[in-house]
């Protein structure tokens, strides 16, 4: 692409075929008036040559209704794809969302259980205490029934 091409085309014509330019516009079919190309059609940024926009340099020559209709279709195309990636987007989105709020409940259903467990921990606790205290007491009985016992039988055969 050379800079002389650019700088002296004419003024856009719009054709039935709309391709869009780096910027997203569509871009104008103007046609050369360098010596090297005159007359030959390409598509330019539509807004090279305005006074104050920035354009994006696009440039492709046309040499033909079917390059432009090629690159409708290439446009088409590339619209409808993006907007399926972006339904698509959409549904993965949503579906992360929607997993997102299940971790959520799993948190809390894990909270509930902690909690839950650690009740049983403190419970068992106090049970093995329990337990603990009721073999001491048992031993103890058994050994005042036998200090009993043997203090009965001396007192008895004395």
């Amino acid at each position: 692409m050379s800079s002389s091409s650019l700088s002296s085309s004419s003024v856009g014509k719009r054709t039935a075929a709309k391709p869009l330019c780096f910027c997203d516009v569509e871009a104008n079919l103007r046609y050369s008036n360098t010596k090297a190309n005159p007359g030959r059609p390409f598509l330019g940024c539509s807004k090279y040559n305005t006074k104050g926009l920035p354009h994006c340099n696009y440039f492709k020559w046309v040499d033909s209704e079917q390059d432009i209709k090629l690159e409708e279709r290439k446009n088409l195309v590339s619209r409808k794809t993006e907007e399926e990636l972006q339904k698509r987007l959409s549904d993965i989105e949503n579906k992360v969302t929607e997993l997102l709020k299940i971790v959520d409940d799993i948190k809390k259903i894990e909270l509930v259980l902690y909690s839950i467990s650690e009740e049983i921990r403190k419970k068992e606790s106090v049970l093995l205490e329990r337990e603990a205290a009721l073999r001491r007491s048992r031993m103890l009985s058994r050994l005042y029934f036998g200090v009993f016992v043997i203090i009965f039988c001396y007192l008895y055969l004395w």
